[in-house]
């Protein structure tokens, strides 16, 4: 008989699944502040099953194989949809576009961010077969990214000079694109996880807390799409001391 105890890292892996469909569901609707609700949800489910399955003692490799797939849902497909629907809204007033027209570049303008769940997928799969580093991640962790594409649509509506910089057809393509690459990349961005015995490196991860932290309650939605660009920079300045 299979022990519940057991089963609870998996319920909350699937409850993390479940945010990711209705993600995608509210992406499509344009009811991006449910994106936020659902996304913010969706990464507590992530960092709860570990924890919990850490602290039960019962990782399996069931457990991992569909954290991946919840991940794959919340943090590849998910982001990727809503910035094809937040896009094409945008860029078409509503209007349905085919998927086979290409009269217009718009119309392949609104598929860069499939490439995002592509990149995704790939960066996933590496990530099962490598070995884990206690105090990096080699390579984006895709929820890093998917907070910023959840927070894009609403951050381009807060200003004026927010939307025109997030519908630019260059900011569409090069945010694709690189956030793409960073997924599968070598470079080495350190985790956030504050009990390692790196000291110096707990520092740099409590001062990007406070940082982001600070951003969001000035900026709001941009303040937590900037998150991303603070996680990129702060990596960069810690690649000394990352073990």
């Amino acid at each position: 008989m299979v022990k519940i105890k057991n089963q609870v890292p998996n319920i909350l892996t699937l409850a993390n699944l479940i945010c990711g469909t209705l993600i995608i569901i509210a992406g499509f609707q344009l009811q991006f502040a449910t994106v936020a609700w659902l996304a913010a949800l969706a990464i507590i489910f992530d960092f709860l099953d570990g924890t919990v399955a850490r602290l039960l003692g019962v990782t399996s490799s069931v457990g991992k194989e569909l954290d991946s797939m919840a991940d794959m849902v919340s943090f590849g497909v998910a982001p990727a949809l809503v910035l094809y629907n937040y896009w094409q809204n945008e860029l078409f007033e509503g209007d349905i576009t085919s998927l086979w027209d290409t009269s217009s570049w718009n119309n392949l303008l609104i598929y860069f961010p499939l490439l995002i769940s592509a990149f995704a997928g790939y960066r996933l799969a590496k990530f099962n077969i490598s070995e884990q580093a206690a105090d990096y991640f080699q390579g984006l962790p895709t929820p890093a990214l998917a907070v910023a594409c959840f927070a894009l649509p609403l951050a381009a509506e807060q200003h004026q000079w927010s939307n025109v910089m997030f519908t630019h057809p260059i900011f569409i393509i090069g945010f694709c694109l690189l956030g793409g690459i960073l997924l599968v990349s070598d470079f080495k961005l350190f985790s956030l996880k504050l009990g390692s015995k790196n000291t110096r490196l707990n520092l740099w991860r409590l001062a990007l807390v406070i940082v982001c932290i600070v951003l969001i309650l000035w900026l709001h939605f941009v303040g937590a799409f900037l998150c991303l660009v603070v996680y990129l920079i702060f990596s960069i300045l810690t690649q000394k001391i990352i073990a």
